[in-house]
């Protein structure tokens, strides 16, 4: 039929139009509702056949109700379904969240999960392998996967040692989820249920993870400090104004960052005598000849016994995150604010008391710095030698000419 042949030439174009509009509007009215697909796959017993497995089909139709989709019909995710009738493709497409939350996807895309999972990485997780699929809740919600309480498990299905992924991948991390559990921040997640202490995704973001390696990653050796001064941000203040920060020192050499002092996932309360042990070692990683004087002192002898915790440390002198240079007068160990370093330790410390020099040695890697105590050592000890030296050899050859002595002694008492 020809347009000059209908109505709508005699009504008007608008109106034609807008018949139009309510006529594809009725027909998407015979489009396929929620209860329509309840009626099929609200019933229990519904399953379906994939790779040898049973599938269950069922979809708690008022669990859906309470989540973030309540008012989203099932085919605005299932576009495939939209057919006539309830005769629909088996099985359906898989949904692509992208189309509504294109902001996310671009990111995920672009992610070390996305990027696997665009190679054909069958364990690379899915949307739904985090957020499930018809049970999304909000973030805030307990029973929600990505709560904070919940994430360590939800990361954990693909993470935690002995899983399919762990075994078929070669990760450069291994008990991540038990370290973690140990660690400060999963102490005060499971221990004392603080939810605003740090998770997976606090540092490895969301749907931007990242590799180590990759210098876009948040965990990356150059990114480190920024993302711990989402939580640590007067840590990070002060860090940033210390010697080991890159806007202070200049240097071709690396310098420390968060996870070089505290580890990644097994991040230790530093007053705990297991942190406090390895700090001299810590340190030793970056200044190994200062580590060895250290071992030298009183301080360093009396923290490989038991209890050796308690002795003073690299940073119960230095510092911890403010560690500035000597010259410095906010440096703990600047001659103005010595005095009162020390006195944490020894409360009648004066200044006579502080001109104890904690790392000097007489060994020639000191030599230039500490002459005189490098020239006397070898002079007692040179004084040392030659009188053992001397004493030595008189004794040696004392020893035939007493025997030759007691001899003739021995013939004139007894001449047969």
């Amino acid at each position: 039929m020809r347009y000059k042949d209908t109505l709508l030439p005699r009504i008007g174009k608008p109106v034609g139009f807008l018949l139009i509009l309510l006529a594809i509007s009725a027909a998407r009215v015979s489009a396929l509702t929620n209860d329509d697909c309840l009626g099929c796959h609200g019933d229990k017993s519904m399953t379906t056949q994939h790779d040898g497995k049973t599938i269950s089909l069922y979809i708690d139709g008022d669990a859906f109700k309470k989540t973030v989709h309540a008012d989203n019909g099932c085919l605005s995710c299932h576009v495939d379904a939209d057919v006539k009738g309830d005769e629909h493709p088996v099985p359906l497409k898989p949904v692509d969240c992208a189309a509504c939350h294109d902001k996310i996807g671009e990111r995920y895309a672009k992610s070390a999960h996305g990027v696997a999972m665009a190679k054909g990485d069958k364990f690379a997780p899915r949307c739904y392998d985090c957020h499930s699929k018809h049970d999304i809740l909000k973030p805030t919600d307990p029973k929600s996967t990505t709560y904070p309480l919940n994430i360590p498990y939800t990361c954990g299905r693909c993470h935690q040692e002995g899983s399919k992924m762990t075994e078929t991948h070669d990760l450069n991390k291994h008990n991540i989820t038990t370290n973690y559990s140990m660690s400060v921040h999963g102490k005060g997640l499971f221990e004392d249920g603080l939810i605003v202490t740090a998770v997976c995704s606090s540092c490895h973001t969301a749907h931007d993870v990242q590799k180590a390696s990759d210098p876009a990653s948040s965990v990356n050796r150059n990114n480190i400090i920024k993302t711990c001064s989402k939580c640590h941000v007067g840590i990070a203040e002060q860090f940033q104004k210390s010697v080991h920060s890159p806007l202070v020192t200049k240097t071709n050499k690396k310098l420390p960052v968060c996870t070089d002092c505290h580890t990644d996932h097994s991040i230790a309360r530093v007053n705990q005598r297991d942190f406090r042990l390895i700090i001299a070692r810590q340190c030793g990683n970056c200044h190994e000849h200062k580590t060895e004087t250290y071992m030298e002192t009183y301080h360093g002898r009396a923290s490989l016994l038991k209890g050796g915790e308690r002795t003073a440390k690299c940073s119960d002198c230095h510092g911890s995150h403010n560690i500035m240079p000597a010259q410095d007068p906010s440096s703990t160990i600047n001659t103005a604010n010595i005095v009162k370093t020390c006195s944490k330790c020894h409360p009648n410390a004066n200044q006579s008391f502080t001109t104890y020099l904690t790392h000097a040695t007489h060994s020639s890697a000191d030599k230039d710095k500490y002459p005189y105590l490098f020239y006397t050592f070898w002079a007692m000890t040179g004084l040392l030698v030659g009188t053992f030296a001397f004493f030595g050899l008189h004794t040696i050859l004392w020893v035939p000419r007493s025997i030759i002595e007691r001899l003739k002694a021995m013939t004139k008492q007894h001449p047969h």
